[in-house]
């Protein structure tokens, strides 16, 4: 059944300081919505729905020419459940696998939807909650099970009790994967009797359990994969990991790098075997490095083709 991946990215973002919208602001040369749209995009997904809300247009602006991506308009940003029911409402019942994905969670792999997916799947879930469990659970919604193991709930952070704060350490990372028909006929049920007076998508788990329809969870292997951006001090750390991320794929490829800290090399960059990349070396767009060059020490390139043996230095 085709594959709905929907990318929450209708937020304000006020932390950042900015007057631009989170979900712009770039991780190495790209705007941080950008990456769970190619990771979900990589993953297989047939349509692709973006939730756009503060600054829509900058964000559509991101996907100029992405003829795969399709916008929704949240006007009223009343939580994430209000948000899938602005998409049901806009596109018609959902089909076949649904995941949601957020546009600040740039660091989740394609490998890791396409694994929520099958896992879904295979048990015929209604939801399935991607879960982490991180050093540090302040902030994030836990998993509440029963003795034998079973996702009873997901219990948003501001309405835990002092004990639950302390004793469910497994956390909600904000990623489902749904099946699309019984997330159509049962979005509605969502209400806002919490802290917030938000319409949370976590309820869904409850609704479902209630229902007797079955509900799972997965755990993560990798929690950074599911790290959310909200700072510009956020934004440098996940920057980090990419970039070790990047540069570590690619020297495992046969690239050479003095100091792969002081390498940034994009996303839809390609470089040669046996080519060299020095320091303060910024590679961006879709620059295409051939082999057996040398390129560094603080050289800047965007959309470039340099051919196999070149060597290009800044001295």
């Amino acid at each position: 059944m085709p594959l709905t991946a929907i990318v929450l990215a209708a937020g304000e973002g006020t932390r950042m300081k900015s007057r631009h919208p989170k979900v712009a602001h770039k991780l190495l040369d790209r705007p941080l919505v950008w990456w769970p749209v190619h990771a979900a995009r990589e993953a297989g997904a047939d349509r692709i729905i973006v939730v756009v809300g503060n600054h829509a247009d900058e964000v559509r602006a991101v996907f100029d020419g992405d003829t795969d991506v399709e916008f929704v308009e949240q006007t009223e940003r009343l939580g994430t459940g209000h948000a899938m029911r602005v998409v049901r409402d806009a596109i018609g019942a959902f089909q076949g696998p649904t995941v949601v994905l957020y546009g600040d969670t740039p660091l989740m792999r394609a490998e890791t939807i396409a694994n929520l997916v099958e896992h879904t799947k295979a048990g015929h879930f209604a939801c399935t909650v991607l879960t982490m469990s991180p050093a540090d659970p302040t902030g994030y919604g836990r998993i509440k099970r029963d003795a034998e193991g079973n996702v009873m709930a997901i219990i948003e952070h501001k309405d835990c009790t002092p004990e639950e704060q302390a004793t469910l350490t497994e956390c909600n990372s904000g990623i489902y994967c749904f099946c699309g028909r019984r997330l159509s006929e049962n979005i509605d049920k969502i209400g806002n009797n919490n802290a917030q007076g938000e319409y949370y998508l976590t309820d869904m788990v409850g609704i479902y359990r209630e229902m007797g329809e079955p509900v799972s969870a997965l755990l993560a292997e990798d929690d950074s994969e599911l790290l959310g951006v909200n700072s510009r001090v956020q934004l440098a750390q996940v920057t980090k990991i990419m970039q070790r991320r990047i540069n570590e794929s690619l020297m495992a490829s046969g690239v050479t790098m003095l100091d792969p800290d002081q390498v940034w090399v994009g996303p839809e960059v390609t470089v040669g075997q046996d080519t060299e990349l020095l320091p303060l070396t910024m590679l961006w767009g879709k620059t295409n490095i051939g082999s057996d060059c040398v390129v560094g020490p603080n050289v800047f390139l965007t959309d470039a083709s340099v051919e196999d043996g070149a060597c290009i230095k800044n001295r």
